[in-house]
């Protein structure tokens, strides 16, 4: 795998459809491209993020965990994405510099926001 750009693209209509009905906020497409060298190296990792729900969502916030091959947690980090309020269909984008980690195999979202009624924790992907 070259060091130089990773991306990963991921169908919306492939994610819609594996979200639970009652999940307003879906993963659109990852990027992850990794930053320096030697001791120093990151990733620079940015989502984008869809309302597919009928309903805004206000207050998102995002945390990104990585965990490796045996589901250990090596990593987790919240974040608001910009904006951190969206509309029916809307989009946010999420930018964050995570460490690299040879280990990392797997990525999960979770999400918190209000929606029209009350607050609730989105289900994790």
């Amino acid at each position: 795998m070259k060091l130089t750009r990773v991306a990963t693209l991921v169908s919306a209509l492939a994610l819609a459809a594996a979200a639970e009905a009652s999940e307003p906020v879906v993963v659109l497409q990852e990027t992850r491209t990794p930053v320096g060298k030697g001791q120093r190296q990151s990733v620079q990792h940015v989502v984008l993020l869809k309302n597919v729900s009928s309903e805004p969502v206000r207050g998102l916030r995002v945390t990104v965990e990585f965990y490796d091959f045996f589901g250990k947690l090596l990593w987790s980090r919240t974040a608001v994405p910009m904006p951190a309020s969206l509309g029916p269909g809307e989009t946010a984008t999420l930018s964050l510099s995570t460490p690299r980690l040879e280990s990392m195999s797997r990525t999960r979202y979770r999400f918190e926001y209000a929606g029209a009624s009350a607050s609730r924790r989105g289900r994790t992907r």
